[in-house]
Formats: structure tokens, sequence, C-alpha cells
């Protein structure tokens, strides 16, 4: 507690520093530039108003595509984007601040049919995707939801938990996603488009897929697409979703900062012009985080810290196309220590266990784009990614001697070449083309005991490399002013198992009404496991190398409703049926059900078999008088088929889901100070487990499910609650920014079992974790 006081001195002394002498502004500049969406290129003369607003406040864009909107009162505004020949487009409820030019980057889309008057209107179509291949199963979240929504901290793992068919799985501590019932591991996370290793701080140490909080900041974050299905044929390796992540450019005209301090640690930015009056931009943040003053309240003791940095450089060209120069990377370290009072053990990891991890993951990458004769762009990215797990665990004896217990040393690297041809053939049909090519490296040493039972020992030294190659076409056919067709293939060759498989997708969207649309979508998709899965040797062979893929056929049917301006109703219902899933013969395991297992060695052939189906309802209000609601409900069934020839129900087979946000502003002090409060609640059905032998874990020193009965048993359903608390002040050339995001606020314990050395018995440990995360951030 004095920690936390210590904190708030500080920040109070700094917040009075910048406060003295200041004066409150009235007026700020947008800025920002205009591009079509086909070709990539600047669009000269568009004209842009500031709505709803006396004196008329308007601009045109520069040669450059460039525009300036002056002396715009701080607060929300919408703003419109007009230009013959094109859809006019209208950006609701943009946030204006003292600290920084608010920035946009507009696409337009060229009017398909002549005489047609259609606008593109963000409260009616806010849900529409940055891809515009995408029909079915995407959402677009942007930079302000990111820190707006209760329980999001900041993250985009953990803020899409609030769409339809996404879980939470991992607990307050973690930001492991489910969707539609499947694995986390089966989400796939892209960085300005192109795939990447888990980007998350201590990635994969108790999920597989999560972590504690992303490596993305939403100082750099770009509006973005998630995925929970039934994708485009451009998106390949990925089984149940697709996070497609977007970095923003500095700013143009001038050199903008921020610095936040928080409970959780120390942030910095900084972004703009790289010279003056130049075209070219840089943007960076660095974030450090000892999580000191929050470790009075995690669960075991131990030194936790964090960093991470990510950046991007923007050098836009006359004649050359666009270059792009962008990266992120994290390092993690994490230590706990064995208590020496031998009378006080109780269970093996947080008693008597010392563990050491340290973890690194990192992307960087360079972009061209050019566009090519005037009908399209080419796109193409050479990137280098990669992941590390250094891990080291001992344990004490009676005899209080530390014996090694395990030891892991995984370090996997990709290096990967993508590019795509976008294009319009005529004004109907649009068509991308593409291919990416990935050399995968990764280097496994794991030594440790099987079981409390076996000796210390080498279990896996594997060194090797695979080759992971896709190609993909898709093309949109607009039929009439309300109806479009999409189809496309996408191939993936892998070459560990030699397999090469064709996935044919598919989608239609129908406007039946200027405010009803239908939208179907179908596509089969497969995603191959991690690398160290194809080079187990339980027999000093390889049985894993020729495993296929696992796949699936998506099927969605939606709905969505427009209810004037500012409310929406979608209905979306799903089925999956996944095929040729890797099982143990014999036995209830399935990789559907996988979490996490340092030490998996086992043989695998392909046959199991899987099935997702349920309905996704949304009632949404956007953010309008000041005020916004959401509501979501998921009901679904997931079961599997293992190695045993038996359907079972799976792992994340919740069977509910549902979640109810809603937040309010109040503008303070004439309009200058913006007050935010938003609150989430969550129901989500019970995870389900498997039976414990009690017997067996007695004789095993630790907890022994009946895998025979697998998953069988359900967790009593879980309730969350979230709050997210905001106060903005303006002042002369800089904001400031007060933030109280308190997850898991009524502290709902989460449960798991452990084997309890004192009573020899199995426990059932529940833990309510209250995360409470306070911070001060100044921009100018």
């Amino acid at each position: 507690m004095r920690k936390i006081s210590l904190f708030l001195i500080l920040t109070g002394l700094s917040f009075s520093v910048f406060a003295r002498h200041s004066t409150s502004p009235q007026t700020q500049e947008i800025t920002g530039v205009v591009i079509d969406r086909l070709t990539q290129e600047t669009l000269i003369g568009v004209n842009v108003l500031v709505l709803n607003h006396e004196p008329l406040i308007g601009t045109s864009t520069d040669e450059h595509g460039n525009f300036v909107l002056k002396n715009v009162p701080l607060g929300r505004h919408d703003i419109k984007f007009s230009y013959l020949g094109f859809e006019t487009v209208i950006l609701r409820n943009i946030l204006v601040s003292s600290g920084k030019q608010t920035v946009l980057n507009v696409e337009m889309e060229e009017s398909v049919f002549e005489g047609e008057a259609i606008e593109v209107v963000a409260t009616i179509q806010k849900d529409k995707p940055i891809n515009d291949f995408a029909k079915v199963s995407v959402k677009q979240f942007t930079v302000e939801e990111t820190q707006r929504y209760a329980g999001g901290l900041d993250d985009p793992g953990r803020l899409v938990t609030v769409f339809p068919g996404v879980n939470s799985t991992g607990g307050v501590q973690n930001n492991a996603i489910s969707i539609r019932g499947n694995a986390p591991k089966s989400v796939q996370w892209r960085l300005e488009g192109i795939e990447i290793p888990n980007p998350n701080h201590f990635a994969g140490l108790s999920v597989a897929g999560g972590g504690g909080l992303t490596l993305f900041s939403a100082q750099l974050l770009s509006n973005s697409d998630f995925f929970t299905g039934a994708f485009p044929s451009e998106y390949g390796n990925a089984l149940s979703g697709v996070f497609d992540i977007n970095f923003r450019s500095g700013n143009r005209n001038k050199r903008e900062h921020a610095v936040q301090i928080g409970i959780n640690g120390l942030e910095a930015s900084s972004g703009g012009p790289i010279k003056k009056n130049g075209s070219a931009t840089y943007l960076f943040n660095y974030r450090f985080s000892t999580l000191t003053l929050l470790q009075p309240l995690l669960p075991v003791e131990g030194r936790i810290q964090y960093q991470d940095l990510s950046f991007k450089i923007d050098v836009p060209t006359q004649n050359s196309g666009r270059f792009e120069f962008w990266g992120i990377g994290g390092l993690d370290l994490q230590t706990m220590e064995a208590k020496t009072d031998s009378s006080k053990w109780e269970y093996a990891f947080s008693d008597f266990t010392e563990n050491r991890i340290d973890l690194g993951v990192g992307a960087v990458g360079f972009s061209h784009s050019i566009t090519v004769n005037n009908k399209g762009y080419l796109k193409s990215t050479l990137a280098l990614s990669g992941n590390s797990t250094e891990y080291s665990e001992e344990r004490f004896d009676d005899n209080l001697n530390l014996n090694p217990y395990l030891n892991i040393d995984d370090n996997t690297n990709r290096l990967a070449f993508k590019t795509f041809l976008n294009q319009g053939l005529g004004k109907r049909i649009t068509t991308r083309t593409g291919v990416e090519l990935q050399q995968l490296y990764f280097n496994f040493d794991l030594a440790g005991k099987p079981d409390n039972s076996s000796p210390y020992q080498s279990l896996i030294r594997q060194k090797d490399q695979a080759q992971l190659y896709q190609v993909y076409h898709q093309s949109e056919f607009n039929m009439s002013p309300r109806l479009s067709v999409l189809g496309g293939l996408h191939g993936q060759w892998f070459s560990v198992n030699d397999e090469f498989v064709l996935e044919p997708r598919a989608a239609i969207s129908w406007q039946v009404l200027p405010e009803t649309a239908l939208n179907i979508g179908y596509g089969l998709h497969s995603q191959i496991e991690e690398l160290d899965v194809y080079f187990v040797q339980p027999q000093a062979n390889f049985p894993n190398k020729n495993l296929k893929t696992s796949k699936a056929h998506h099927l969605v049917a939606s709905v969505d409703q427009g209810i004037g301006e500012v409310h929406r109703i979608k209905i979306e219902g799903f089925w999956q049926n996944m095929f040729d899933v890797p099982v143990i013969a014999d036995s209830s395991f399935s990789m559907l059900n996988y979490v996490h297992d340092f030490t998996f060695t086992d043989a695998l052939v392909n046959e199991g078999k899987g099935e997702n189906y349920g309905i996704e309802l949304t009632v949404e209000r956007f953010m309008s008088k000041r005020y916004y609601y959401l509501l979501t409900g998921t009901f679904y069934s997931n079961r599997y088929k293992g190695g045993d020839g038996i359907w079972r129900n799976g792992r994340f087979d919740q069977k509910i889901a549902a979640n109810v946000l809603f937040g309010k502003e109040f503008n303070l002090r004439e309009g200058r100070n913006l007050l935010g409060l938003n609150v989430r609640g969550s129901i989500t059905g019970g995870e389900r487990y498997s039976p414990v032998l009690q017997t067996a874990s007695i004789n095993a020193e630790e907890v022994v499910f009946d895998e025979t009965r697998a998953f069988s048993q359900q967790f009593d359903t879980h309730y969350i609650v979230d709050l997210s608390v905001t106060y903005r002040t303006n002042k002369e050339n800089y904001s400031t920014l007060w933030a109280l995001q308190v997850k898991n606020l009524l502290g709902a314990k989460d449960p798991r079992f452990d084997y309890n050395f004192k009573t020899e018995e199995v426990d059932l440990i529940k833990e309510g974790l209250v995360l409470p995360l306070l911070s001060w951030k100044i921009e100018f």
C-alpha cells in the first residue's frame, strides 16, 4: 500500500508541474490523408466537412491527398468526406483533444453503379471491416475501443472477449481466448498483413496461444480486423480465428509525444515527421514494467518484469510507391522463490519450487506498395520473426537440497516473404492474388522428470527446419448495387509431411433493404501444429512426420439489421466440422483440446473429428449523445471424437457466454474536460474438466485425471464485472488522462486442482484476483 501511495504522490507532483501557468484551449486541428481504396492512390480535391457545426468548418485535400481542418472545438464530432464519383464517407464521434492533432487516414471507394446515391455511414456500418473481401464473422475494432471498453486493459486480446463467439479461457491473469469452442492455439496473429508468433508477454506458459498481455500498445495501433470464422482466401494456416493487426503512421505535420506512468510501469512514445516539411514519418513506443506495485495482489511470490518496443517508419514517395519499416519486440523475466520452511509446504509449484523464465518474441518487416496501371496496387513484405523460451525449474527435497526438475530451451524463427496484387477488372470486379513463403527454423531442448517417480533425463533434443508455402486468389463480383458474390481458393503446402491442401472459400452479401443485410460464407481451413510436435522421438523415430494438418469446414449465415443511425441488431449462426484432427490412438486425447504441455512426446494419428455449432446475438448502440451500450450472447455446442472413437463434450464446451457493456461520457468545464465511466458484466458457462482419480494421484504425488471420462464435469457458471473510469483534461499544448481500470471488480474465483503434499489428497483451489490498474498519461 505504501508503494501505491508513493506512486500517487509522484504522479500528482508531475501533474502539478505541467498544470502550472497553463490555460485551456478551445480548439485543435484534424489532419490526415484520403486515398482510393482500390489503387491506394491519393485523392485530390476531396471535400472534408465537420457536420452540425456553425460556423462552417471545412477544407479539401491537396495535391498529395492531405487535409487539415483548423479550429475544431474540443470534444466529439462527425466528419464527412465527399468526392464526385465516390461513395460518401461519414466518420462519427471522432474525439478531438488538445494534446495531439487528430489524424484520420480515410479510404474511399469508387461508385460501382452510376446514378446510385450510396453513403458509407460509420454509424450504420460501424462493423464494416477494413478488408473488403470479408463479409461474415469479422469485426473491426478501433484504437479507442481498446482504451474505452471496460475489461480490455488496452489489450486487443482481452478486448475481443466482449464480441459474440469469444470466451476468455485463461482466467484474469491470462488473455487466452476460445473462438466458438476452439482451442486458443488455433488463433493466428498477423502484423501488417503477415503471420507472426504469439505476440504476448509470457506467451504460452499456461495456455498455448495466450499470455499476460499483448505487446501492442494503443499508441501505435490502428483500426484492425478480427475474424471468428469463414475468413477470406488470403488467410491461411488458421483454424478458428485471425487477429489482423495494423500500425498507424506518425503525424506528418508535427512531432507529438506521450508519457504514461502507472501501477504496472512506465510507457513513452513519440512520432512525427522525420524531417521538417517532409513526408516521411516515424512512430515508436517503449514500455517497461516490474509489476512491483501489484506484487502484493498476485498469488505467487517472486519477481515479474517485462518490456517491449514497437515502431513504424513510413516513407511515401512521388513515383516509387510507399516504403514501410516496422517492428515489435518484447522481453520477459519471471522468477519464483520457494519457501525454506518445509513445515509450510503444501503445493509443489508454489511452495517448494524455484524457477526462472526468460522469454523473448519479436518481428521486423519491410513493406513496399506501389500503384499498378491506375487499376490496383502491388504490395510486398519481407519479415523476420521469432520467439524463445528458457525455463529452469528446481525443487527442494526432504533435506532442503535443490534438485533440477525441468529445463527448457526453445527457439523458433520464421523468415517470410509475401506479395499480392489487388486490382479492379472494370468497376464491378475486384481481385486479389498473392503468395506467401515461409522458411521455419526451430531448436528445442527438453530435460526433466516425466513424473515424480522418474529420474531427471534428457527428453527431447531437436534442431530442424521446414517450409510452408501458401498461394491464394479471391474475387468479388458486384452483381447489383445491393448484391455481391465472392469466391476464392487458398493453397497450402507443408514440407514436413509433403501435404498440399486446396481450400475453397465463398461468400454472398445481399442488402435486402436499406438497413437490412443478409450474409452467407463458407470456407475450408487448415492449420499445422507447432514444429516440435512433428519431431518427437518416443521410439527413436519420428512417428509424427507424416501427420496431416487439422482441417475444418466453416459455414456461417447472418442477418444484420440497422435501426436508425445509432442502433444495430445482428444474428449470426455457425457450423464447423473438423476432421483429420491429430489424436492419440485408443485414447480420449485430441489436439482440439490442447492447452499446454512442455513435455509432450506422444505419437499422433489423424483419426480425430470435431463439431461446433451455435448462434450469436449482438445488440448495439453506437456512441451517440455521450453514451453507448453493447449486448452480446452466444449459445453453442462443442464436441469431439478422440483416438478411442468416442464422441465427448470438448474442453471448451461452455455452452453459453453473454456480455453487457455500458459507457457514459460527461463533459466538464464547458466541454474542456471529459469524464468517462464504463462497466462490463460477463457470464460464461464453467470450464470443463475430467474427474480426478484420488488414489492414482496419491501414488503419483500429482493430480491424475480420469481420461476415460474426459471433460465430463463442469465448473460453476462464471460471473465477472469490470470497471473503467477515465478523466481527460485539456490544457494549452497538452492533455492529460487519468485512468482507473479494474479487472474482476467483485473478485470472482477461478477454480483449479492441485496435489496437497501435507494432506496427501487433491485440493480444489479457488483464487479470485482483483486486478486494479491506475495510470496517468500526458500527451504533448
